[in-house]
């Protein structure tokens, strides 16, 4: 199976899986693949949008749940969580809007807002409002990056595939390192404290 029959049949759930995990870079690639003819636009969408849903709905209960236990086992935590929550409780719907767009904030930010008393009912209707506009911004990027490589699959047809798995895996490492570094950012900031 080459790598464009291999997009078209598990592309869909590959974006579902990346985005519980990852977020933008395997969403940006599937903007390159819509364009290429790969993925439907709408079920893309969708699957991003479930995707990123289940992952906020997951940290979210998971700050709802066992957020204070939690910050018992990792008392260094606490001040970060503390510093978050307050900027979290008179903001929330902005937030909610805009955690997406932050490398990692994907996952501390849900948590934070699950230890508030925040409705879980609001929060899933903006998340999947947030979610969907975060997703469509994102395949609309990728969908105009592979319009501006289009030259470059066409000319080395033959190889499209080779081209377009690689630079796939290249835009995954770079938002991969992108997050890590954004991390270890946090971590020194807060070690300043």
């Amino acid at each position: 199976m080459n790598t464009s029959g291999f997009i078209q049949d598990y592309g869909l759930l590959a974006l579902v899986i990346g985005t519980i995990f990852e977020g933008e870079g395997v969403v940006l690639v599937a903007g390159l693949a819509i364009r290429q003819g790969l993925l439907p636009p709408v079920a893309a969408l969708l699957a991003a949008l479930l995707g990123t849903v289940i992952s906020d709905q997951f940290c979210f209960y998971l700050g709802r749940l066992m957020g204070g236990r939690v910050l018992q086992r990792f008392p260094g935590m606490r001040a970060r969580f503390e510093s978050v929550r307050r900027r979290v409780e008179g903001h929330q719907t902005a937030i909610i809007f805009s955690f997406q767009y932050f490398p990692g904030l994907s996952m501390i930010v849900p948590f934070t807002l699950g230890m508030t008393k925040l409705l879980a009912l609001r929060f899933l209707v903006l998340d999947v409002l947030s979610a969907g506009l975060w997703a469509g911004t994102l395949l609309c990027a990728g969908y105009l990056f592979g319009m501006s490589i289009q030259p470059l699959l066409e000319k080395f047809h033959d190889y499209s595939g080779w081209l377009l798995g690689g630079l796939a895996c290249l835009i995954l490492l770079l938002f991969h390192w992108r997050a890590v570094c954004a991390a270890r950012d946090v971590e020194t900031k807060e070690d300043g404290l």
